[in-house]
């Protein structure tokens, strides 16, 4: 093989230019989609699903199964956990105004913070369940898994009343799905699943305490 085919074959880690354009096309189109979606389906969604427009789960699994599609490497996945998460709330607040509904100015919304500092851990964690090795593409899972379990115990917890417990509980079963079915893709050891697992509950129980206290 030639020096300059080596050159333009993506390494786990790199792009090349074509990859690289879809990657991006993938993840900004489908972020400003849903994103504008996600204001009629606070409206329109049936009751029992429509918490999915207000949760941080749902953007949180949006903006990791964009990356995915598009295929981006860590390093593009990086930058594109954080396209996702803008292009998701930018679109969302443009649509409520056209609707009649203000959000907040451009790029100043809590949520335009959490996207810079979860974006790139989402980017990259779908990335690594495309391309790294089985324990890394296990742990690549955890970040999601960890939203949607300590969210959906927060919800039944302390909103059920007022939401659907439907919709919390289906977060729960999905963060026990995504994890049991990453362990038995990768055939991981034992320790490497006690790591898994570990990473996982940590993580959701870092999610529930910044909710459950830090927010309150």
């Amino acid at each position: 093989m030639s020096r300059s085919a080596d050159l333009e074959k993506p390494r786990w880690y790199s792009e090349t230019w074509k990859s690289a354009f879809l990657a991006t096309a993938v993840v900004l189109l489908g972020a400003l989609l849903v994103g504008g979606l996600t204001s009629f389906g606070q409206q329109y969604l049936p009751d029992w699903l429509r918490s999915l427009s207000n949760s941080a789960g749902g953007w949180t699994m949006f903006s990791f199964l964009l990356v995915w599609l598009g295929r981006a490497r860590p390093l593009l996945g990086a930058f594109l956990g954080i396209v996702a998460f803008q292009a998701l709330n930018e679109a969302y607040g443009a649509v409520s105004l056209l609707r009649g509904y203000f959000y907040a100015e451009p790029f100043s919304s809590n949520w335009t913070y959490i996207g810079l500092a979860a974006g790139p851990i989402l980017g990259v964690s779908a990335a690594l369940t495309r391309y790294g090795p089985p324990l890394w593409r296990a742990l690549g899972v955890t970040p999601l898994a960890a939203v949607l379990l300590g969210e959906g115990i927060y919800g039944l917890q302390f909103v059920a009343d007022t939401t659907s417990p439907i919709y919390w509980s289906l977060e729960i079963v999905l963060s026990l799905l995504f994890v049991t079915l990453a362990i038995f893709r990768g055939r991981l050891r034992l320790r490497s699943v006690a790591l898994a697992l570990g990473v996982w509950l940590v993580g959701a129980s870092t999610f529930w305490f910044f909710y459950a206290v830090v927010l309150q």
